[in-house]
């Protein structure tokens, strides 16, 4: 916490010793305090022996240099700058920062101002801050401007009061304000608590460690940006800091920025009723720098909004949402978890997304596209929107997610993560349960990196969902997807449903337009490349398929096992499946359908929320053994009969066991274990 101000005998005698013979004499009558004609370093001591008790001044308006009424240690450090600054002159002194406001201590009515050397400042010589209705201050000067730094320490409680940056651009283009916030309670009814207007360089708000900080607005007002926000900047905001931060958005939004927004490090705690944090042109959690993310933790609830949010839909390079680390929990009551307006970045982090009712949430979705969904909004995890025509209906650029670490858990009631642009996934562990698709995209879609040779570089687990893995051209190039669906596992431009975006699906530029065979798709039909990595598929019973395609189907390396009516399906109209590696094994139509699925569809009331029912049949163990008879990947599935088809000499065996090897998908209740050593079972 900051010091008190107080006044003490060491501090006078040392602020007088400071002062030494070799001060220049000036012959100002002003500062003559012991009226000898000049003023010097004995007017100096004469000053400091008198606030210490012993001696006498001559001249005490000539001593009175803050214009106070009163002798004190301020007069003293006044005297001491100006001697050796080169004036004495009250009426045009030299700068000191004696009058630069350093700490502000909120109370119910009023607010105290201390400088660098914890003095009380007056407001109405404060030069760097203005004060207006007793608690309302305003930061007029920047407290980093590459020459010198005053960061400005905030603490009190205060119901009524605002913190205001409004620094002259023009004057001080790139300079900076940080705000370091030392157990700091201020709210406001009619305005944002916490208010940047202009700020040329960032605004840095410090939660310091150890302290707890929280910030509310009220539920009605408008501010000068004709907005709501309890922390509201028209420039660039940054978060640091070791403390907590808690923000109460109880008009609309939490946190915003109109341009970048930064997140770097503290724990900060967001529930707001509609976005919980938005950052126009981009929201950034994490610097890319760092390399110890622990004490970064964000949490938010939003009511009727999108958890993180960033909206720019007219500027190139903008619109984005950038991950690096921490650890995110968002809960999205009434909107998306994470929305970027034309990217979406996840490179690492413990992402925790929860939307809506999550996985749970019932309706009729028996219907083929799943069109039957009961409700009116988008309640997606992670969603890249993409930039359409001025009507918004069709798609032209952006909208991609890209993924290359993390931990990433979500439960929502719509697409778990969905985009219109590409998505792109060679890094991360997801843990996925979705009452809608778990990974859509209204384009390409790329699940690993090509020619890696890996199977743990990317882990899907999608334990509950309609389809899971949809797009438009779908590339399998490495890492494990393990699928338990309710339509079918993988997709590839099959989804004629309009759960792809808040637009017309059919008019969007990857889907092509209705009419046709083949699942009424016209103008594109998609296409599915499976080269490798393993994949393993278990849809319901019914007319679902393992693994499908309104295109061609092209496996040219991988291990898969399709468990559904037909395990591999592609498109009418002369579209075909080549296979020129890989090894497929395939339950369903032509080997005996296992039905594990999620209760048969037909009882699920819209997936209903457990994922029960013919789930539990997932436990006959197998295992995937290369050409030199290595174990490769061992699972659970159905136990049914299985049809193998290799171009790599390579086998599947059933009811076997293995030792050793390398678990992975940790959250995935059948598991799945890379290597090892094999024993029994049976060769199929």
């Amino acid at each position: 916490m900051k010091k008190q101000y107080r006044r003490c005998a060491a501090f006078i005698a040392a602020a007088a010793m400071t002062v030494t013979a070799a001060a220049q004499v000036f012959a100002a009558a002003n500062a003559d305090v012991n009226n000898d004609g000049t003023t010097n370093v004995s007017d100096a001591v004469t000053l400091a022996e008198y606030l210490l008790g012993s001696g006498s001044v001559a001249n005490p308006s000539a001593a009175d240099l803050d214009s106070s009424g009163a002798l004190n240690a301020v007069d003293l450090t006044i005297l001491k700058r100006q001697m050796l600054a080169g004036t004495t002159d009250p009426d045009d002194p030299p700068a000191t920062d004696d009058y630069y406001v350093s700490a502000i201590t909120f109370a119910a009515s009023s607010v105290t101002l201390y400088n660098d050397n914890n003095e009380i400042v007056d407001p109405a010589k404060a030069e760097n801050v203005t004060v207006a209705n007793g608690t309302y201050v305003t930061i007029t000067k920047p407290t980093t401007d590459g020459t010198t730094s005053h960061d400005i320490n905030v603490d009190g409680t205060c119901t009524n009061g605002q913190i205001k940056v409004n620094v002259d651009k023009t004057a001080y283009a790139d300079a900076e304000v940080v705000i370091n916030m030392r157990g700091l309670t201020l709210s406001n009814s009619s305005d944002s608590p916490v208010y940047v207007e202009a700020c040329g360089g960032e605004c840095i708000i410090t939660a310091k460690k150890d302290t707890v900080n929280t910030i509310s607005d009220g539920t009605n007002y408008t501010n000068a940006d004709s907005s709501q926000g309890a922390i509201y900047s028209c420039d660039d905001l940054k978060f640091k800091g070791k403390g907590q931060l808690i923000v109460n958005g109880n008009a609309a939004d939490g946190i915003v920025s109109k341009d970048d927004l930064k997140i770097w490090n503290g724990q900060i705690t967001v529930t707001a009723v509609d976005d919980g944090i938005r950052g126009k042109d981009s929201v950034r959690i994490g610097d890319a720098d760092d390399t110890d993310y622990s004490a970064l933790i964000v949490n938010v609830t939003s009511q009727n909004g999108d958890g993180i949010k960033s909206n720019n839909d007219t500027d190139s390079g903008k619109g984005f949402v950038r991950i690096n680390g921490g650890t995110v929990t968002v809960n999205a009551k009434g909107g998306d978890g994470i929305q970027g307006e034309q990217e979406v970045i996840i490179n690492g982090g413990d992402i925790n997304i929860t939307t809506y009712q999550g996985s749970a949430y019932g309706y009729n979705n028996s219907s083929d596209g799943n069109s039957n969904k009961n409700y009116d909004g988008s309640y997606k995890g992670i969603k890249a929107v993409g930039l359409y025509d001025s009507t918004g209906t069709t798609y032209q650029s952006m909208g991609n997610i890209t993924v290359t670490g993390g931990n990433i858990t979500i439960d929502s009631t719509d697409d778990a993560v969905h985009c219109a642009g590409d998505m792109t996934l060679t890094g991360g562990i997801f843990n996925i349960k979705s009452a809608d698709d778990g990974f859509h995209s209204d384009n390409k879609l790329t699940i690993g990196t090509e020619n890696s040779g890996r199977y743990d570089d990317v882990q899907i687990y999608l334990g509950y969902c309609y389809e899971g893995i949809e797009g438009v051209y779908i590339y399998q190039n490495s890492g494990t997807v393990y699928v338990v669906s309710g339509d079918d596992g993988y997709n590839a431009a099959g989804g004629a449903d309009s759960s792809g975006s808040t637009n017309d699906p059919w008019s969007q530029g990857g889907w092509g337009g209705p009419g046709g065979g083949g699942g009424g798709m016209s103008s594109t039909f998609g296409e599915l490349n499976l080269r490798g990595g393993l994949v393993v598929v278990n849809s319901a019973s019914g007319d679902h398929d393992g693994i499908d395609s309104n295109g061609n189907i092209n496996i040219t390396g991988g291990y898969y096992f399709c468990n559904g009516n037909e395990p591999l399906d592609c498109g009418d109209g002369g579209y075909s499946i080549t296979q020129t590696g890989g090894t497929v094994a395939k339950i369903g139509s032509s080997g005996g359908m296992g039905g594990p699925g999620m209760g048969g569809m037909g009882g699920m009331g819209g997936m209903g929320g457990s994922g029960s029912g013919g789930n539990t049949n997932l436990t006959t163990s197998y295992t995937f053994v290369d050409g030199s008879g290595n174990a490769v990947a061992t699972f659970k599935s159905v136990s049914s009969t299985v049809t193998v088809e290799s171009k790599d000499n390579s086998a599947l065996y059933s009811g076997s066991s293995v030792s050793g090897g390398t678990e992975i998908l940790a959250d995935c209740p059948y598991g799945v274990t890379l290597g090892g050593s094999l024993s029994g079972g049976t060769k199929l």
